[in-house]
């Protein structure tokens, strides 16, 4: 791999796509046109710009900008831009600092997040035998003091996420010197490194330009995928966007490394060789890998979550990897995963439980850098129980595994090996269910659903739910085909069978996760479900999701309130 591929990737993932200053870019009434149009972009199409920040802190941070907008260098300009961006406190909201017109110039060592710490992963080939070692300094500044210099540039909303962020700006020079780290004119730069003796060496790194960093080649730079003895078959592979692998030991394994269809492999057709497999029998353990997973539309993996979802009602063990590079559509079908009983098995994710996202993109009119902007606030808890204990922060791990430098150079993945080398984590399938006390209104009107309460959620028997919705633009029918255990709800009219909104006798009742399968039209419904006395009890929101409910609940006095897309329309 050329030196020059690795520096571009790791400039790509900081500072985004590089855009170059337009003649005459460094004007200053350019400037200005440019900075009046990203305020007014920002703060007019963000859904919510002042949500982590003030009118004053903005109004602030643009008079600072303009008291230097004649002087300043092409790269301090876009990066005060950026930092005018970053108050947002949105990891999605961000702006390009890359520019053509100010060339960057690269300390040549590769910064990775090992074993919990800051570890060089590469570096000039003379500093081979320093692969490895703990970065404790650069310059005269410590790791923490580096992180909290550079921290008002970095979009992010938690620190798993800022963590990221300083590492693919923490060996650009020009940005070193914005924030003071270097003077500027420097001709090497201090890089302190700690080994595992705990002995301290000082390197004097280089400042290179792209082309004397494109020179060294994979001759002059070393960098830790030539010093490993072994490939794991769990590897990224950017090539792909997902595949199946089968690890031995009754593992399956799955690399999702993009939130998007395959064209030459759809995910319908994907997940139905993932149904054939895990009801071969020859599973205990379905692995999904989003470690390596940015993001792009949630809903692709949703035929896939459906059939995890089944393969643990079975008995069976699903885990989903995550960690500091699960982001924005993969942090939700995470979230999707856990509330499913899989297992999250990693670090705490990049991407935020609550957050904005959804973005639009824009261009300055002069300097042509691009930018981003949510359109609005996901919150998680509306849509998942599993989101319920979590805001705007990481999603942690159900068992936390840090990735290991020494594992890495054997050719094992951490994670994966954990999960080969332990039992089976299973959700439990059989719950006590008891009456709820909830009352239950559709559309200002009360019905007589009743409900079961299950680990402090409302479920409610299937038919219940279709009687209740009758008349409404969101009433739906349901069959059951016995022989193929399978529930089909379609639009249209209910047809009662009897025993629909009768109340619920006998007191707690033994719920078991149900197997049957169940499909919305042409849709399988994601969510727990329980049979209890020979029906099906699902949970609210999870069915209401599927059929355009809105679901409020009113603590004060203890109800259910379901509004229909109709009712909705008509107010």
């Amino acid at each position: 791999m050329k030196i020059k591929r690795w520096l571009a990737a790791l400039l790509a993932a900081a500072l985004l796509p590089v855009s170059a200053f337009a003649a005459g870019g460094t004007e200053a009434d350019k400037r200005q046109e440019d900075l009046d149009f990203l305020v007014q972009t920002l703060t007019e199409k963000h859904p919510d710009f002042y949500r982590n920040t003030t009118k004053q802190a903005v109004a602030d941070k643009k008079a600072a900008i303009e008291s230097t907008i004649a002087t300043a260098s092409d790269i301090d300009f876009a990066i005060s831009l950026q930092e005018l961006a970053a108050l947002a406190g949105d990891a999605h909201t961000m702006l390009s600092i890359g520019s053509a017109g100010a060339q960057v110039h690269m300390l040549p060592f590769a910064p990775e997040w090992f074993d919990g710490r800051w570890t060089m992963t590469g570096g000039l080939r003379e500093y081979k035998q320093y692969v490895g070692s703990e970065i404790t300094a650069i310059g005269s500044v410590s790791m923490d003091e580096l992180l909290e210099r550079l921290k008002p540039m970095l979009s992010n909303d938690n620190d798993t996420r800022l963590r990221v962020q300083l590492g693919g700006n923490m060996y650009v020079f020009e940005v070193l010197a914005h924030y003071g780290v270097v003077k500027g004119d420097e001709k090497t730069v201090p890089v302190t490194l700690r080994g595992t003796d705990g002995k301290e060496t000082v390197l004097d790194m280089p400042i290179l330009t792209a082309e004397e960093e494109t020179a060294l080649g994979d001759d002059g730079f070393i960098n830790k995928k030539l010093l490993r003895s072994a490939v794991p078959a769990t590897e990224p592979d950017s090539a792909v966007i997902y595949k199946l692998l089968d690890l031995g030991d009754g593992t399956l394994y799955m690399q999702y490394n993009k939130c998007r269809e395959d064209e030459n492999l759809p995910m319908a057709a994907f997940a139905a060789e993932i149904k054939e497999k895990l009801d071969s029998g020859a599973y205990s353990k379905f692995i999904i890998d989003l470690r390596n997973n940015g993001g792009g539309s949630d809903g692709v993996l949703y035929p896939v979550v459906y059939q995890t979802q089944q393969f643990l009602a079975k008995g069976g063990a699903v885990y989903a990897l995550a960690g500091d590079r699960t982001f924005s559509s993969a942090l939700i079908n995470t979230v999707q995963l856990k509330d499913v009983d899989a297992a999250v098995v990693g670090t705490p994710t990049g991407g935020s439980v609550d957050h904005f996202g959804s973005i639009s993109t824009f261009e300055l009119p002069n300097s042509k850098m691009r930018g981003q902007y949510s359109n609005k606030f996901i919150d998680m808890a509306d849509y998942l129980d599993a989101a319920k204990p979590y805001d705007v922060e990481s999603f942690p791990p159900d068992i936390t595994v840090q990735p290991s430098f020494a594992d890495y150079l054997k050719g094992v993945d951490t994670a994966v090996q954990y999960i080969l080398d332990h039992a089976p984590v299973t959700p439990v399938l059989t719950e006590t269910a008891k009456v709820s006390s909830a009352r239950v209104t559709v559309n200002g009107k009360p019905v007589a659903a009743a409900a079961y309460e299950i680990a402090d959620s409302n479920y409610f028997k299937l038919r219940d739910l279709a009687m209740a919705f009758a008349g409404t633009k969101s009433a739906f029918n349901v069959t059951w085909d016995g022989a193929a255990k399978h529930i089909q709800l379609t639009e249209g009219t209910y047809t009662p069978v009897g025993g629909e909104l009768q109340p619920l006798t006998g007191g707690d009742q033994t719920a078991v996760r149900a197997t049957s399968d169940v499909a919305i039209g042409d849709m399988p419904l994601v969510g727990k479900a329980y049979e209890i006395a020979g029906n099906h009890y699902f949970k609210l929101r999870d069915l209401c999701r599927m059929a355009g409910v809105s679901v409020a609940w009113d603590g004060k006095t203890q109800t259910i309130a379901l509004t229909t897309e109709d009712a909705s329309a008509a107010a």
